[in-house]
């Protein structure tokens, strides 16, 4: 260790071993020193390496043939106090003398560590020999203790927000790995409590579309529905009950089915998760409270057909209409008596709608301002200060402190959240909140609320007016596009909540929407780092916009842009994603030659990326560059310049097992896909059988292919949340393999990944 050290070292450890100390460093060198003084140098010198900067140095003092004191400093300012307290709490009763050395002081030993360190140096001695030699197995086990001290790693704690938004990100792309480390991240935070932790478990399994886990929790949800939940969370857990147990009922086209369905396995056992639907505005939550309206005792028309009127236009609701021979009552004939029922039984919607009806009082006043505290939407808020407006000045008089203090809350609330007189909205921001907030951001206005307000637009907003417009999407699309400063931070870190607005799951991509698709792709692409899961995304809104419709010159543009995310991501880490995404570009319709090209230079670029790491390339890897270039019509030669490291056939021989007789089962719902990782797997493991499976439901044939698969992947991207229940049955405790991607360099790497 010694000998290896850097001249740079040598230089001051020559000045502090010299005279008058008489431990000598070329002694030190030459093997010469005695041997119990040249451990302990030899000790406390492995601490000097970059991953040990944080350990002290303590070097030994010798003087007529003994160690008769030592010298101890920090490698740097840091901890200097530190260490002194450290060593007198240590070496204890042994000291006679212990003192910090000034910086003034003539001592060489001192000046020598000083001026290589810059921090505080420590002179200190034992009263006698046996104390001395006391102190030095102190030291001697101190150096050693620190040799084993892990490293420890100051870990820069990110805003909540921030870890939020990737988790978002990550359920958007269905990267549970991701959003798992996202929710450890947001706990390492200490702000989280058992209650946030239940929240995020719910989130994570509704992101990645697992409903019936959630629905199937009865004491989770037992115990939620007892919280006042956030709107999100609310969403998900009936989203979850309602697509488990009702959406077959209601596909039935059976009235009555539908509501017994309900009645018995949402309603009955989860009364209070109807306490509000707090604005959520999700198809299957607003038909969710509009079955529970109908199975009270005297249903309310007005409530049911509010309520009908928020599904999405075109939306059969017959179903969900009242039956003719149902008892309803009319507005007008409301009463204080259910106003109070309905309060007192936690049905504060039904509540807020009754005392609206009733003539203003003390009483149904406070009612209704604590209503609106639990609703919590701007809409019930402006609702009440419409009746407020009309009523008697007396009755403010009369309210109790705390209720006259809530609505001047929410008096100052609404003025805040209302547009300056110069700065008013355009007519379609009226009718529509996302354009509203768009206009919000450009004008800088409120910008605290903005942030917030995006956190549950999925759940609360409305998209379909823009969805189902090119004007409204352009004109959001320019909005959000232009913005700068603070604005523009606000609307990238919104970027989960306006795709998952704009492009929910379960609605078929409107051609429409196709500059708000071109705007999140610009959104992602223009980040300081890509993660896994920005890259899924990119590669969704790629096939997106393709399948949208694009002209040559936006096409073009949309492989620009393609390009300049690969030069940033060009690795083998990467290859699989790049190659799906050529894949997709390949099978995918491009509409003119010009396209053609562009499509074929982004290709060409992967191949020339690959070729920096050819090294590394697996018999996997060639066999889908090999397919791809087939598809693009490149020669031989550029696909040649991979294999030159390697002869192919020799290392797929050498490397890949034999499944001879042996049968790979994948499921996938990208059908093009699957066949092209059938014919690859194929050719790499001759004689092995492989059976695609693309079934949209549990069926038959795919928990069969599930059972008797030796090998069994599941291509989960890309998959129906129906059929990863019955693999998962199937299997019977077996892992599957698990494809992180949808094409087929993303299956195929999967295979060898587990083979290896």
């Amino acid at each position: 260790m010694i000998e290896h050290l850097p001249e740079s070292e040598q230089a001051w450890l020559e000045t502090f071993f010299a005279l008058p100390n008489e431990l000598n460093w070329r002694s030190l060198l030459g093997g010469s020193a005695p041997a119990e003084q040249a451990d302990q140098v030899r000790r406390w010198l492995t601490h000097l390496r970059p991953d040990s900067a944080n350990a002290p140095l303590v070097l030994p003092f010798m003087r007529g043939g003994e160690v008769t004191g030592w010298y101890a400093t920090t490698q740097g300012m840091a901890g200097e106090d530190e260490l002194g307290d450290e060593l007198k709490a240590w070496l204890g009763s042994w000291l006679s003398r212990f003192d910090r050395v000034p910086s003034d002081a003539s001592d060489p030993m001192a000046a020598a560590l000083r001026g290589r360190f810059g921090g505080a140096v420590y002179r200190f001695t034992g009263p006698d020999g046996a104390a001395r030699r006391a102190i030095a197995d102190r030291l001697g086990d101190c150096a050693v203790l620190l040799g084993r001290k892990p490293t420890v790693t100051r870990v820069q704690i990110r805003p909540v927000g921030a870890i939020r938004g990737d988790f978002e990100r990550a359920l958007l792309a269905g990267d549970e790995t991701q959003a798992e480390a996202m929710i450890a991240e947001l706990k390492q935070t200490g702000r989280l409590n058992e209650e946030n932790l239940k929240y995020l478990d719910v989130r994570l399994s509704a992101g990645l579309g697992l409903w019936p886990q959630i629905a199937r929790d009865h004491w989770l949800i037992k115990t939620l529905a007892e919280l006042a939940l956030p709107p999100q969370i609310l969403a998900d857990l009936i989203e979850a009950l309602y697509r488990t147990y009702v959406d077959e009922a209601e596909a039935g086209d059976d009235p009555a089915a539908l509501r017994e369905a309900f009645a018995n396995h949402v309603a009955t056992p989860y009364p209070k998760l109807f306490a509000s639907r707090r604005g959520i505005r999700a198809p299957r939550v607003v038909k969710a409270f509009a079955l529970f309206e109908q199975l009270q005792p005297s249903p309310d028309p007005a409530i049911v057909a509010s309520l009908l009127a928020l599904l999405p236009a075109g939306s059969g609701t017959g179903l969900f209409e009242l039956a003719p021979f149902t008892e309803a009552k009319s507005p007008s004939a409301t009463t204080l008596d259910e106003a109070e029922e309905a309060y007192d039984d936690r049905q504060i919607d039904r509540a807020f709608e009754f005392y609206m009806r009733l003539p203003p009082s003390k009483k149904t006043i406070s009612r209704l301002v604590s209503c609106v505290g639990t609703i919590g939407t701007d809409v019930a808020r402006d609702r009440l200060f419409s009746l407020l407006e009309g009523s008697d000045p007396k009755i403010f008089e009369s309210l109790a402190p705390a209720v006259a203090a809530k609505i001047e809350s929410l008096r100052l609330s609404q003025t805040a959240d209302s547009a300056p007189a110069q700065a008013q909205p355009t007519p379609a921001a009226t009718l529509s909140p996302w354009l509203r907030w768009a206009e919000q951001l450009q004008a800088g206005r409120n910008l605290v609320a903005a942030e917030r307000d995006a956190q549950s637009a999925p759940t609360n907003w409305d998209a379909s007016e823009i969805r189902e417009s090119s004007a409204l999407a352009q004109q959001f699309a320019n909005i959000i596009g232009g913005l700068d400063g603070e604005g523009s931070a606000i609307a990238r870190a919104a970027v989960p909540q306006i795709f998952a607005s704009f492009f929910p799951d379960d609605v078929k991509a409107s051609p429409a929407a196709k500059p708000i698709a071109s705007l999140l792709f610009l959104l992602i692409a223009v980040s300081d780092t890509l993660s896994r899961s920005d890259l899924d995304l990119l590669a969704q809104l790629t096939t997106m916009l393709i399948e949208q419709g694009l002209s040559s010159s936006e096409y073009v543009s949309l492989m620009n842009d393609l390009e300049d995310v690969q030069k940033r991501i060009g690795s083998y880490a990467y290859l699989p994603w790049s190659l799906d995404v050529a894949e997709s570009l390949a099978i995918l319709p491009s509409p003119s030659d010009q396209a053609r090209d562009a499509r074929l230079r982004l290709f060409l670029q992967v191949l020339g990326q690959a070729a920096s790491f050819a090294h590394r390339l697996a018999p996997a890897d060639l066999v889908s560059v090999d397919t791809l270039a087939k598809d693009y019509g490149v020669g031989s030669e550029a696909v040649n310049v991979l294999k030159r490291e390697q002869d192919v056939d020799e290392v797929a021989a050498a490397a890949l097992p034999n499944l001879e007789g042996k049968t790979i089962g994948i499921y996938t719902l990208a059908e093009a896909a699957g066949s092209r990782a059938k014919i690859a797997l194929e050719r790499l493991f001759p004689g092995c059988k492989v059976v695609v499976n693309s079934d949209l439901v549990a069926t038959t044939q795919l928990t069969n292919l599930a059972k008797t698969a030796d090998l069994f992947v599941f291509a989960w991207k890309s998959s129906s949340h129906q059929a990863f229940y019955c693999v998962k049955d199937a299997l019977v405790g077996k892992e599957p393999i698990w494809a992180p991607g949808k094409g087929t360099a993303s299956i195929l790497r999967a295979v060898l990944d587990r083979l290896n």
